[in-house]
């Protein structure tokens, strides 16, 4: 009776587990919701950009503690869910729809970071062009004033070639 508590309170732990995971798995959606928004922008705030990244990297070194726990908890208590699968039918079913919401979050989770990257390469793509850009406008500048320099010679006077 002692090993069914025990064992019951880990598959309890691994639930609390996943629910804390997802709560994690909905904040991580909610600050890539909000990056895409940032990322819709005509003009992206880049510091709140950097912000929602360094928060949701919190978040993901949580996970991996979480993933780690849950891992060492089942490796304990596999055995004798495998055995005796009817003494804790509750706790497994209750597990294994954690488990799906988990998945489904991690899933529509990675297709909006996938639109995100593919929205921050299409930004990065159009500050280069306006980077390549503002280098051929700064050397045309440049060689337009250095032909004019050169062409103005300083004892060469153009109101005096106008009186001759």
């Amino acid at each position: 009776m002692e090993k069914k508590y025990e064992n019951s309170v880990y598959v309890s732990m691994m639930a609390d587990s996943l629910k804390k995971k997802e709560e994690i798995l909905e904040f991580l959606y909610d600050r890539t919701a909000e990056q895409e928004e940032i990322l819709k922008s005509d003009d992206p705030d880049l510091d709140r950009f950097q912000q929602t990244i360094d928060e949701k990297g919190d978040r993901i070194a949580q996970l991996d503690q979480l993933d780690q726990g849950f891992d060492t908890l089942f490796r304990l208590v596999e055995k004798e869910l495998q055995e005796n699968r009817e003494n804790y039918r509750e706790e497994i079913l209750e597990v294994q729809g954690r488990i799906r919401r988990v998945s489904e979050l991690s899933m529509k989770l990675q297709a909006l970071e996938h639109q995100n990257n593919e929205r921050f390469k299409g930004y990065l793509s159009r500050k280069r062009q306006e980077i390549r850009q503002f280098r051929v406008n700064d050397r045309t500048a440049a060689n337009y004033y250095q032909n004019m320099a050169n062409a103005h010679k300083s004892d060469q006077s153009y109101y005096l070639n106008e009186i001759k």
